[in-house]
Order: C-alpha cells, then sequence, then structure tokens
C-alpha cells in the first residue's frame, strides 16, 4: 500500500528530492546548496530533469546527485544524516569557548565598540577573585572535554591579577577533570608590558588577537585613547616587539573593521598588515552595536558601499598571493572551509545554529552570563550567574531556546536562501537594529554582506583559476582561531 508520496516516488523512480535551494549564476549554470552542506552545478538542462523528474534518462547525472545528497535513495539517507551530523558536530558536546571579562574598564574609546565599556578610572567594574574561581568552576561543568578561556573586556589587562588567578586555578582543574585547556586573549595591546608580556609567554595562550584598522592615519580615526589620541604608534610598537622576540610563543593576529572611512583605502589596509608580517587580514563589516549605534552617521555605510570595497580588495589580496605573497583573507578562508570541508569550523557568529549558550558562553565581571561576547551588552542577552544558577538553568533558559530556535533558520525567511548552508543568523545583531531577534527583513543590511561574500566565494572558487588556488591554500594553511 502506498503511505505517501516519498513512498510512491520510491516505487516509481527509486528517489526523492532533498531539500536544496538554488542560485542561478547564468542562463546555463545553476548552484544547488543543501542542509547538509553538499551543493553541485547542474546545466540548465540538468537542472530540468532533475526538477521534471526525469533523472531515469541520464544515469551519470543520477549518481553525481545521488551522491551528493541532492535526491534521497535508499542506499544513500544514512549517508547524508552522516553528513549532516557531522556538519552540526557542534551541537553533541557543550560550549567550548568560555569568554571572561575581567573588566568593563577601557583605556580607549574606540568608535565601533560593541562592548560599550566603561572609562579605566570607573570603579565598581572589575572582577574579583571570588566571582573568578565560580567562574572557573561554571566553566569546568560543560561536558566538552576540549575548552578554550578568552579573555576580553573592555581591556581585560586592566585586571591582570583577575587573569593571573584564572591561568592558575583553570590548569588546576583541568588537571583534576582531565579536559585539554587553551587560553586566548583580545587585547588592544596599550597595556601591555614587559612583565606581563613574559608571563603570558609561559602560559597555554592559543590565540593573542589585538585590533589594527591599517595605516596610522585611519587606525587613528577609529581606536582613539579616552584623552582623544590615536593608539597606533603604542599598538604597533607591541605588534613588533611580540614578532621579534616571543613569535614562537603566540599566534598573535589582528583584526581590521571596516568604518566608512576605510572604504577607499582596501589596498592600504592590506599593505599595513603584510608590512607588520601578519599572514592574514581580516576585513570584518561593521556591525551596528554598542558605541557603532551611536556613531553610526559617521562611520556606518550601507552593504552595497562594503561589498563593493571587498571585492576589490580581495581581488587585491589574491594577487599579492599570486605574486608570492602568502596573506589570506579571514572571512573567505572560513567560507571556503565550510564550502569545502564537511565538518564546520565553528565561527560562533555563523553557525546554524549560532553559537550563543550552545558553543561559547560569556561571563561578566560581575560573574553574569550572557549568551555571547555581542550580547554582554544587553539584559536581554542574560541567562544567569555563575553564583545562583545551574548548569540546567543555562541551558532550560526561555532565551537560550529561544536563540536556537530562531538561528536554526528553520520556517525563518532565509530558509530558501542558496547561501543558508553556509552563513549564519545573529540573534543579537537583529535585536540591536530591529529590536526583536526575529528579524522582519528578508534581506537586511548583515544578510545582505555576509549572502555576497559567500556568493563571490562560490562564483571564483568555480570560475577563477587564479583565486581557486588561493582559497585552497587558505583552507589548508588555516590557523584563524574560531
Amino acid at each position: 500500500m502506498v503511505k505517501s508520496y516519498f513512498d510512491s516516488a520510491f516505487l516509481q523512480e527509486g528517489y526523492v528530492l532533498n531539500d536544496f535551494s538554488t542560485h542561478k549564476f547564468n542562463e546555463n549554470e545553476f548552484l544547488l546548496t543543501t542542509g547538509h552542506g553538499s551543493w553541485a552545478t547542474l546545466s540548465k538542462e540538468e537542472y530540468a530533469m532533475l526538477r521534471f523528474h526525469k533523472l531515469g534518462e541520464d544515469p551519470n547525472l543520477f549518481d553525481k546527485l545521488k551522491e551528493k545528497g541532492i535526491i534521497l535513495t535508499e542506499s544513500n539517507v544514512e549517508n547524508v544524516v552522516r553528513d549532516y551530523k557531522e556538519r552540526h558536530h557542534f551541537l553533541f558536546y557543550g560550549p567550548t569557548l568560555h569568554i571572561i571579562t575581567p573588566t568593563m574598564r577601557c583605556n580607549m574609546h574606540c568608535a565601533y565598540c560593541h562592548s560599550s565599556p566603561e572609562a579605566d578610572s570607573a570603579e565598581g567594574n572589575d572582577m574579583d577573585l571570588d566571582t573568578a574561581k565560580a567562574v572557573v568552576d561554571f566553566i569546568f561543568k560543560s561536558p566538552a572535554k576540549n575548552l578554550v578561556i578568552e579573555f576580553q573586556g573592555g581591556e581585560c589587562l586592566l585586571n591582570f591579577s583577575a587573569m593571573q588567578f584564572v591561568f592558575d586555578y583553570a590548569e588546576k582543574k583541568a588537571k583534576e577533570s582531565g579536559k585539554k585547556l587553551k587560553f586566548s586573549l583580545v587585547t588592544n595591546l596599550t597595556k601591555m608590558d614587559e612583565t606581563i608580556l613574559k608571563e603570558l609567554a609561559s602560559r597555554k595562550i592559543m590565540g593573542l588577537s589585538t585590533s589594527l584598522d591599517g595605516p596610522k592615519e585611519l587606525h587613528d580615526k577609529n581606536r582613539k585613547y579616552l584623552g582623544g589620541n590615536g593608539s597606533y604608534d603604542d599598538a604597533v610598537y607591541w605588534i613588533k616587539r611580540i614578532k621579534s622576540k616571543w613569535e614562537k610563543n603566540f599566534n598573535l593576529s589582528a583584526l581590521g573593521t571596516i568604518t566608512r572611512h576605510s572604504l577607499p583605502m582596501g589596498k592600504e589596509i592590506v599593505d599595513e598588515y603584510i608590512s607588520l608580517g601578519f599572514d592574514s587580514v581580516w576585513l570584518r563589516p561593521l556591525n551596528n552595536i554598542g558605541f557603532a549605534a551611536k556613531s553610526w552617521k559617521k562611520i556606518g555605510y550601507p552593504s552595497s558601499a562594503y561589498n563593493k570595497f571587498y571585492r576589490e580588495t580581495l581581488d587585491y589580496i589574491v594577487k599579492k598571493n599570486s605574486a608570492g605573497t602568502p596573506i589570506k583573507e579571514a572571512m573567505a578562508t572560513i567560507f571556503a572551509k565550510k564550502i569545502i570541508q564537511k565538518r564546520d569550523p565553528m565561527m560562533v557568529d555563523i553557525m546554524s545554529p549560532c553559537g550563543a549558550a550552545i558553543g561559547q558562553l560569556l561571563y561578566k565581571f560581575n560573574g553574569d552570563i550572557h549568551s555571547c561576547d555581542e550580547g554582554k551588552i544587553f539584559e536581554e542577552f542574560r541567562l544567569g550567574n555563575v553564583k545562583t544558577s545551574s548548569y540546567a538553568d543555562i541551558f532550560n533558559n526561555k532565551t537560550t531556546i529561544s536563540l536556537i530556535d530562531v538561528s536554526s533558520k528553520k520556517g525563518f525567511l532565509c530558509n530558501k536562501c542558496a547561501w543558508s548552508p553556509y552563513c549564519g543568523v545573529c540573534p543579537v545583531y537583529i535585536f540591536s537594529a530591529q529590536g526583536t531577534i526575529v528579524s522582519q527583513e528578508a534581506n537586511d543590511e548583515r544578510c545582505k554582506m555576509m549572502g555576497e561574500t559567500i556568493r563571490l566565494v562560490f562564483d571564483k572558487m568555480l570560475h577563477s583559476e587564479e583565486y581557486r588556488k588561493a582559497l585552497f591554500n587558505w583552507v589548508e594553511r588555516d590557523t584563524v582561531f574560531v
């Protein structure tokens, strides 16, 4: 007895169509993508054969689509399920990234800072040692076997004593529990000194990250001290110092944030990174969160302006690669990894579901637990406190459940987008821009930037030998911390 359409299709044709989305590159090239991350390009004729269930006329096409999981048969369903599980591996072992903000104080006032920190002279914004101990104890309740503790701020070095305590206590807990532990540090470098640097070099620091927006003129426009002076000279001093003496101890990386001032300076930004010995540059678009929301009219831009900047600058980077300079662009590398590899590289901002709570947790100076780095300035994304909440409380929290639901994108406005398997919804960005975590816009500005970047990576990977060589090389040697 035929029980459903699927049973009928299996009986008649031996397959059913998997759920897929389509992007049309041109009149004779269609890209198909699936929820488990597989993809294939078809000609117009092949696409018609798929749509009208005529695959029996072309055994080679049938086998191709079966291998990709674009059609489902009795013999490949288990493989597709396995690939889906592998792609979403992060759902099965608890948060691995734990971000601690030892202080919400900062000695700078960057035009776009999403953390909205307090002045470095402000009182009542530092983590005490009792809270630090409670934070570490809570972190080690995670079922994950591999843990990364990342320090952010504010400027985390303004409360280095709390960091020292966390280093020692967390390493003790790791030995007792058998968990693998690494540390990461995000700092503007301007409060660095030789004593701190030497101690950090003795720790298990897997990533030391700072900010560099480009040449001095550009950097100093965006990243100023509280007194109004630019921070370029001090940041670059420590970048050079670390690279000259401590390069073996740290994986030093820098992050650039693209403001309106950056748009005419793509080549200069890349050249600055090369001149300082970096092999990676991250052309991160501006998020309308924190200070950036207040400064948007001065430093913001439409997605079309960023997309033009990104295309032109990526072209320049690829040309540099072809000329023998080994520098990669981080976002293109991450998307290329998502396209090429079956396992998601776990960039928490563009996972689906997003990494909020399930991939990362953030602990404020007072022990409050928030969903993620970007969510720490919003009370709406507070999930509990390390001194009063159990681990189960955090994951049964209605906010956690809502974030997972919304960022899973099922039934969402982007559900049929061809780029959806490689992209991710950021509920915090949507909340900041629209006042709700459920987007009211089918194609908001962040969506337009992410979608165009993925489209560009696909397009160049398929149609440019120069780009394809560069992108595969970037994926092979990628050491970007995610």
